[in-house]
């Protein structure tokens, strides 16, 4: 079926890791009618974990769709990874969609993995709803976990359902709204006398709710103490997309209770394509925002890439605004090249339905595309709008790499950049300062996965190992000297003859070079070969063969043959001059230093810092966020490599991280000396 935009919203299902989000997923297209058997992550029937990948780890790897067509509407529902290493496509899926439902376990409340989605779709300023899931067990606590959301995420998280239980043991879910309750079975009843007190506390706020959110609908509340339904809904839907009102659902997923009362409220509560805010983009030089308007100009934006079994290499794009019929040539505007656009599909699990039609806000995998992957931008021909680009995390585990089999190193570097381009988190380099190529991501399951998909779609294996230190050098003060390279070999000989001054510059600046040779001793069509030899000696300093950054070099003084001085000569005696006062002007080693945010629970706090500063970090602040603290501090690169595991191993997998490049800092004098003392073993 066609669909108009008003009648079509794209949800993304989001939360931390093991909080039953794929399997509430399946339960809402077995709700919604869009399937007759209901999915299981466990007996590997899921309609969402459908890869071997993800049935065999028995986690999602990446995001993936489902379909519901519900009381008229097209529900697109996205399905994201909980694992923070595949987090890319999480925040990917939050960007394209209408609105966020996420996912909170019924026993453990909110956790790290929880604060990170929250944070990405508040963000994106984007109407979020939330389940406690898994309300029927042992240990739920439904008024635990409200309290525990309100206190870490949003005070105005208000019941929409809740579920009742009788004695310790659960009984129910009643809808607050409508007044309505389903039983452990799924099949409806009237309230529970024990969930009316409540019921009636929790319908009040959603009225007082719906009231502030308009002044027109504040005087009726004021005139006659309460609000019809229709007030209800208009208030309520306004909350929610202003991010003054968080609706919380609850219910469990074997067998489905509460999913229809969530998917009424995703068509009445959460807005429309057409009801969303504008998108901000670029045309040509101007800024522009991308109103959704079905009559407007075409323009979608990619957010997923991937290569299926049957269709090849496929992108997952959203209409932001216009229309595409048949098939037609389009231009990928990010990238000023032509595409023709005839092979898409409408993706619910592992099926596919051919699509000949997308509009406004609908979700379509397209094929044969031959220049398009994530984060670009496809438009009409002739058009330059370039929507503004999803921000994605910077990796925070790097490895260097090299294929298995010597011969392979293209072939690695073919299909490495294949798999970067579909997904933004990995990041393929080859660093000359270290000499080696280096694979970074999100954590080193990320890097596991995508090294297997390599393996597969090539053949190429690799082994990875600890990277290098992209170390630089500099001085500390002046210092001054001069060197004669003369060579006698019978025939013209060699001769250069220069006095250099280093003087040390401030972080950053990085290299300048003068001459302020007088009385043509240096004659001036030679110093260009001084200034060069200069530079050559830079690329490896005399502490660790590493990069010289931030001095200046002055050369004052010289002598010259007139048979047997050249370029040659003269760069080859002022290479060794360099090296020589270098020595002499306090030579420093610098240091890779990294910005973190730490995130932990609370009672992990005291183990994570202690960790910290044994990593000779310097602890710059903390700050609370509600039970979980945000540890901030500066930490040598040289002291992270695998940290993500200890980090997992500290906090019981609770804590997480982020990472930013902070600059060059010196390296302590003890380190150094080794330094120092291992390149000169090497060199012997």
């Amino acid at each position: 079926m066609n669909y108009d935009s008003d009648k079509l919203r794209t949800i993304a299902v989001v939360g931390h890791g093991t909080v039953g989000k794929t399997s509430l997923c399946d339960s809402l297209l077995f709700a919604g009618g869009a399937v007759e058997r209901l999915g299981s992550v466990d007996s590997g029937t899921s309609q969402f974990d459908y890869t071997d990948e993800s049935r065999e780890r028995k986690h999602s790897l990446s995001s993936s769709m489902g379909i519901v067509d519900y009381n008229g509407c097209k529900i697109n529902i996205i399905d994201t990874p909980g694992l923070a290493d595949f987090h890319g496509a999480t925040i990917g899926s939050v960007t394209v969609s209408d609105g966020v439902l996420l996912v909170v376990d019924g026993s453990d409340g909110v956790e790290v993995g929880t604060l990170k989605t929250w944070d990405y779709a508040a963000r994106n300023e984007k109407p979020l709803m939330i389940w406690v899931n898994r309300v029927d067990r042992d240990n739920a606590d439904f008024e635990r976990v409200l309290e525990d959301i309100r206190r870490n995420l949003r005070k105005s998280a208000i019941p929409v359902t809740f579920p009742v239980k009788e004695n310790g043991v659960f009984t129910a879910v009643v809808n607050v709204l409508t007044g309505k309750a389903v039983n452990a079975e799924g099949k409806e009843i009237p309230v529970p006398d024990s969930a009316k007190d409540n019921s009636e506390i929790y319908r009040m706020q959603l009225v007082e709710t719906a009231a502030e959110s308009d002044e027109k609908l504040m005087e009726s509340f004021f005139e006659n103490e309460t609000l019809s339904e229709e007030e209800m809904a208009t208030g309520l839907k306004k909350a929610v997309a202003t991010r003054s009102f968080f609706p919380v659902f609850s219910g469990m997923a074997f067998p489905p209770v509460g999913q229809k009362f969530l998917l009424d409220s995703i068509l009445t509560l959460v807005p429309s394509p057409l009801e969303g805010p504008p998108v901000a983009a670029t045309d040509g030089d101007s800024e522009v925002d991308i109103t959704p308007d079905p009559s407007g100009p075409f323009v979608a934006r990619v957010f997923n890439c991937r290569v299926d079994t049957h269709m090849g290499e496929i992108v997952f794009a959203r209409v932001q605004s216009g229309f595409i019929e048949g098939t037609t040539d389009i231009s990928n505007t990010t990238r000023n090249a032509s595409e023709r656009l005839g092979n898409y599909y409408f993706i619910s699990g592992s099926n596919r339905t051919s699509a000949d039609r997308l509009v406004t806000g609908d979700i379509a995998a397209i094929a044969k595309l031959k220049h398009t992957t994530t984060n670009d931008t496809l438009g009409q021909k002739g058009s330059k709008i370039i929507l503004k680009p999803i921000v994605f995390p910077e990796p925070v585990y790097r490895v260097a790499i090299a294929p298995s089999e010597r011969g392979n190193e293209d072939k690695m570097g073919s299909g490495l950049s294949l798999l970067a381009a579909q997904d933004p988190t990995l990041i393929l380099r080859n660093e000359s300062e270290i000499g080696q190529t280096t694979l970074s991501g999100m954590g080193e399951l990320h890097l596991k996965v995508m090294l297997s998909r390599l393996k597969d779609s090539t053949g190429v294996e690799t082994q990875t190992f600890k990277p290098k230190i992209a170390y630089h050098e500099t001085i500390t003060k002046k210092a001054e000297g001069s060197y004669k390279h003369r060579k006698q070999t019978g025939g013209r000989g060699q001769y250069g003859h220069v006095f250099i001054r280093l003087e040390p510059l401030p972080r950053g600046t990085g290299f300048e070079f003068k001459s302020k040779v007088v009385g043509g001793n240096v004659p001036t069509n030679f110093i260009p070969a001084v200034e060069k030899g200069i530079i050559e000696a830079m690329k490896n300093g005399p502490i660790s063969s590493c990069k010289v950054v931030d001095l200046k070099a002055v050369v004052y003084d010289g002598s010259y043959h007139p048979v047997d001085s050249s370029d040659m000569a003269f760069k080859l005696a002022s290479r060794k001059c360099f090296r020589n006062v270098m020595l002499d002007a306090g030579p420093s080693l610098l240091e890779p230093v990294v910005n973190m945010e730490v995130t932990v629970p609370e009672e992990f706090m005291g183990d994570v810092m202690s960790d910290l500063t044994s990593r000779r970090g310097r602890i710059q602040g903390i700050e609370a966020e509600g039970a979980f603290q945000i540890i901030k501090a500066s930490v040598p690169e040289a002291e992270l490599f695998q940290y993500t595991s200890t980090l997992k191993s500290l906090t019981q997998a609770r804590g997480s991280f982020a990472q930013s490049f902070e600059g060059y800092q010196p390296v302590p004098r003890d380190i150094q000396e080794k330094i120092m003392a291992k390149v000169t073993e090497e060199e012997e």
